[in-house]
């Protein structure tokens, strides 16, 4: 279930939704929140039928296409549902509803639209439920598609969550790597591939913990400046700049015109980043107890994917730059293919930013 917060760190915007649920007595109130591709895919309709006026006789098929695939169950039956409204606003689709329960005991919610690909074979909800002023942080993913509503279920994301998915958001955890086909690459690829490029312009180990630990700090003012609302670019602007920076440290390894600054660029660029998942913790509205908690455990989580992974990647650039006669060839391929990725990424999130 922690793997929810990687993916959404990166802010793409077909792998995350929000549903928000305020629950008081009987009833159930849900709100969520899908990027209006997500939302076509979902329905099986062009992106451009879902005008802002075209939602609401298509609110009731939304709903049984997404959370209301299955229903809220208590002991006593299935929950009933009142009536879904749907809104528009910009690229997001707003789904509203209301169920009645009935029975005492948990209550449990099954998302079979997790384990579809219709939307994203990595597709997440953020969620956040509130009990009379108490908040309740989860995600539901692969690894958990079903969650328990109500006080005395199960617990909120605690400090060592949130470390966990820092770890998983830099593609550092092992089921990162692979899923029920088998191998694969990581949700957080692009956020090895500018570690990746960082280290590949060589440098002592005390160097490249620098480098590193740059990024992390950059990383860590922009996502507590975007968190508390102080600033927060949108993810049409900051996707792009995220994809841009892979190439431009790509270039950098290559041509090796910046060495002395690297670090800097590390911390520049780490500004950038950290725009990311702060947009995500954003869209759930989080009382400041609970983003402090994310905040930091995130940051901590980074750092340590980040140390993780450079065990792995370090000895391999060291190597390469020992043998002169094969680290041009090692480096500016490796170089190469992580500006070619970066341009990809870029011109792809700007084509998505601009539909």
């Amino acid at each position: 279930m922690v793997a929810g917060l990687t993916s959404t760190a990166s802010a793409h915007p077909l792998d995350v939704g929000y549903l928000r649920i305020d629950s008081t007595g009987a009833v159930v109130r849900v709100e969520l929140e899908l990027d209006v591709d997500g939302a076509a895919l979902a329905l099986r309709v062009d992106p451009a039928a879902l005008t802002s006026s075209a939602l609401s006789p298509r609110a009731q098929d939304l709903a049984r296409a997404t959370y209301a695939l299955a229903p809220i169950t208590t002991d006593a039956g299935p929950c009933t549902w009142a009536g879904a409204v749907a809104s528009r606003d910009g690229r997001t689709i707003r789904i509203s509803d209301t169920a009645t329960c009935s029975g005492e005991g948990p209550r449990r919610w099954m998302f079979p639209l997790i384990t579809q690909t219709r939307i994203s074979p990595t597709f997440e909800l953020m969620v956040k439920e509130t009990i009379a002023g108490t908040e309740r942080v989860t995600v539901v993913d692969r690894y958990g598609p079903q969650i328990e509503l109500g006080a005395a279920s199960s617990a909120s994301y605690g400090f060592s969550e949130f470390v966990w998915s820092g770890v998983q958001h830099i593609g550092a955890a092992p089921s990162e790597w692979h899923d029920d086909r088998g191998v694969k690459l990581p949700d957080g690829i692009d956020h090895i591939l500018f570690l990746l490029a960082l280290i590949l312009g060589g440098g002592t180990l005390l160097q490249l913990i620098g480098i590193a630990s740059g990024f992390t700090v950059g990383h860590s003012i922009t996502l507590a400046l975007a968190a508390i609302g102080v600033v927060r670019p949108p993810p049409s602007v900051i996707e792009p700049l995220i994809a841009l920076s892979i190439a431009f440290v790509a270039v950098e390894a290559i041509t090796g015109l910046w060495k002395k600054h690297r670090w800097k660029i590390a911390t520049f660029f780490g500004l950038v980043h950290g725009f990311g998942f702060a947009n995500a913790l954003a869209g759930l509205d989080l009382s400041t107890e609970q983003m402090v908690k994310a905040l930091f455990g995130f940051n901590l989580g980074v750092e340590l994917g980040q140390l993780i992974l450079m065990v792995v990647i370090v000895p391999l650039v060291f190597l390469a730059h020992r043998d002169k006669r094969l680290e041009p060839y090692v480096i500016r391929g490796l170089g190469g293919l992580v500006f070619l990725a970066g341009i990809y990424w870029f011109v792809a999130r700007v084509l998505t930013a601009l539909s």
